[in-house]
């Protein structure tokens, strides 16, 4: 028997083409699963004046969240997303420069220019869903923040959803949540308000023309929150008319916080892990309550929509209402109204208008007043909004927005443009 000897890669190319062999074809392999999320692009241009100063910074994001879901075996699949996030600074400034994954933490929410930002497995058994993992949390007091943890979501009775939650690992970086640099705990702790733990359960109903949510959410040591959304729908003559009400709140269990800035270890212009946070002042917390009211009309290529919000803080302290992003709360305009850190007493009202010209084209406007108390002082402000959207296809939409916001008694005054182009998957 003659024998041959095999060169290291002479073994490992056997091996990989023995591995081919086996291997499923990509079209069975992908058969079973399916593609969500989005590619999008945007080009902001901020301008804030102030007394002092004025500041204007211009930037392109590029933004993608592409979400895998597998069928396994039986009633489990498995989700895994990724998200590629960078900002470029635009013009010619210091520090403008192509950032792609070097030295580039994205946008501030996750930490990195490209990650995995869900990781999840799930059950289904009958009309009851169980996911695992690291995932959107889904709840009305947040937008896309993410969470390690698990829902239970359940639809037995016809026309309701019943939810449970249950998180940790907060994603605490986000620039939507307000509360973030918040310090919670006795003095020389450094928890933040994302460190704690999250719970809730809530029932959603439909049941036309009414639809509901009815939401209850612990932010251990931190705060309770609540909240009831009721909607309205009919069709009258052509036009579909909406009335929607909302109740909220929060109860705090924290008296007080401290605010708390960060920096890099090693100073500026020093690349180290790591950073350094610094206590600042004590800030008072008090509980807050959310009242809200919409009327929406559309008809013949007209839309139009009106309301009020009304926050009351129960003290002098800050509070919030929404953890992250406006959630699902009322809202109108695009930067004026926060209401993930609450610090007065608020009157806000608004309007908004639109025309669609064939189907693809909107133009509209929104205003939005705000009357603020703050130390037995009024503070009002206003913010108007131009837009422009244009629907290429079901998948590829275009839009454009100029915000202008004036503020008294020597508030900052801010414009902003933006465009962005997105395709859904």
């Amino acid at each position: 028997m003659k024998l041959f000897k095999l060169s290291l890669a002479a073994i490992v190319a056997a091996g990989a083409l023995s591995s081919v062999a086996s291997a499923a074809s990509l079209e069975e392999a992908i058969k079973n699963v399916d593609v969500s999320g989005y590619a999008r692009y945007r080009f902001d241009s901020r301008n804030t004046t102030t007394i002092a100063a004025q500041d204007t910074r211009n930037a392109h994001r590029f933004t993608s969240d592409i979400d895998f879901k597998a069928a396994l075996d039986d009633n489990f699949f498995g989700v895994i997303g990724f998200r590629y996030d960078s900002v470029d600074v635009s013009g010619e400034r210091a520090g403008a420069q192509t950032n792609v994954g070097v030295n580039d933490n994205g946008f501030g929410e996750y930490g990195q220019t490209f990650n995995v930002r869900q990781f999840y497995l799930g059950y289904t058994a009958g009309n009851t869903t169980v996911q695992a993992g690291r995932q959107v949390l889904g709840t009305f007091f947040t937008d896309d923040m993410v969470g390690t943890g698990i829902k239970v979501l359940n639809s037995d009775i016809s026309g309701l959803t019943l939810a449970a939650i249950a998180f940790d690992n907060l994603q605490g970086n986000d620039g939507d949540m307000g509360t973030r640099n918040l310090l919670i705990g006795p003095n020389g702790s450094f928890d933040r308000v994302y460190d704690r733990n999250l719970y809730g359960v809530a029932a959603i109903g439909s049941y036309d023309p009414v639809s509901f949510q009815v939401w209850y959410a612990a932010l251990d040591s931190v705060a309770q929150l609540y909240a009831l959304d009721v909607t309205l729908g009919a069709n009258l003559g052509g036009a579909d008319l909406s009335l929607q009400a909302q109740y909220a709140g929060s109860a705090m269990w924290a008296n007080n916080a401290r605010n708390s800035t960060t920096a890099p270890l090693g100073g500026p212009g020093v690349t180290m892990p790591g950073t350094i946070v610094t206590p600042g002042a004590v800030v008072p917390l008090d509980d807050a309550q959310f009242l809200a009211v919409k009327a929406g009309a559309k008809a013949f290529g007209f839309d139009g929509s009106v309301g009020y919000v009304n926050i009351n803080t129960q003290g002098s302290g800050g509070s919030l209402i929404s953890l992250e992003d406006q959630g699902a709360f009322i809202t109108a305009g695009e930067d004026l109204l926060d209401y993930t850190l609450i610090g007065a007493d608020q009157s806000i009202y608004f309007v908004t208008a639109g025309y669609t010209f064939a189907d693809k084209v909107r133009v509209g406007a929104d205003y939005v007043g705000s009357r603020a108390e703050e130390r037995g002082n009024y503070v009002d402000a206003y913010e108007a909004v131009a837009r422009v959207d244009y629907k290429y296809s079901k998948k590829l939409n275009f839009k454009t927005w100029y915000s202008y916001i004036d503020r008294d008694n020597n508030g900052d005054d801010a414009k902003h443009l933006r465009f962005e182009a997105r395709y859904n998957f």
